[in-house]
């Protein structure tokens, strides 16, 4: 299946990524947001924590905003093949409540809240586009 990879132009999803060229990603900014209802919360854990990693870092990162959890590798890159987001989102999710874009709810939805499967070409495609728009920001 090749869900969501055809016509690549990844958007971070909303404050869960920083943009391309940034300097660094901050929580402090997940705290403007509204909180999500425990129901569509619990369905966008198990919607993003399904989707495949493609930039995966060997680090871990800490809760910015309140010292709740640590997430091993949690600066790493996961993607629907629509949107992109740090693997630390769903502890930032679970533990504040915090939203995503209401269009992107609303894609996840349409998918019937299904992670996309993706063949190998799809996620080669996924990963040189995500490759080009971070890793080679990046200060070496």
């Amino acid at each position: 299946m090749t869900d969501g990879a055809s016509d690549l132009l990844l958007q971070p999803l909303g404050l869960f990524a920083e943009e391309p060229g940034s300097d660094r990603w901050r929580a402090e900014a997940l705290l403007q947001s509204p909180a999500l209802a425990p129901a569509v919360r619990d369905r966008v854990i198990r919607y993003l924590d399904g989707c495949p990693v493609f930039l995966a870092w060997t680090e871990h990162t800490r809760d910015e905003i309140g010292s709740r959890f640590v997430v091993p590798g949690g600066s790493a890159i996961a993607s629907d093949g629509q949107y992109y987001w740090r693997l630390d989102a769903t502890a930032y999710i679970r533990e504040y409540g915090i939203t995503v874009p209401s269009v992107a709810l609303e894609d996840f939805a349409e998918r019937n809240w299904l992670p996309p499967d993706f063949d190998e070409a799809s996620y080669l495609r996924i990963y040189a586009e995500l490759e080009t728009k971070l890793v080679r920001s990046f200060d070496f």
